[in-house]
């Protein structure tokens, strides 16, 4: 039903340590019990990171870590949330997190991606 679209999703973890998740990407397989996606993800939370910045791969920035591009299959058990996104959204760029907290990709519609827990209020 889902497959071709481009799509943000929310999904959780279920251990102590588990930060929020957030994936954008190609949805390229859904079965009834995962999604498949070409997509970047970006862990979220409290005592992630400390700077307000460009995220770089990887790197600790504005309380998120973005991680590489990848495959990645999840579970619709630990999906809580997805969006479809236009066609034309290009996902595959920079991340931008401002100094309200507020991380969108640096693409022309601005994908909202999360805001960021320890930001200073804007």
């Amino acid at each position: 039903m889902l497959s071709g679209t481009i799509v943000r999703i929310r999904w959780v973890k279920y251990y102590p340590s588990a930060h929020n998740h957030v994936a954008i990407g190609d949805l390229i397989h859904e079965t009834p019990h995962y999604l498949t996606l070409l997509c970047k993800v970006y862990h979220f939370g409290r005592g992630v990171g400390t700077k307000t910045a460009f995220l770089v791969p990887n790197c600790n920035v504005g309380g998120i870590v973005e991680g590489d591009k990848a495959v990645r299959s999840i579970p619709w058990s630990q999906i809580e949330v997805i969006n479809e996104l236009p066609a034309s959204t290009d996902w595959d760029v920079r991340a931008r997190v401002y100094e309200s907290g507020l991380c969108v990709l640096d693409n022309a519609h601005k994908t909202v991606i999360t805001r960021a827990m320890n930001a200073r209020p804007g």
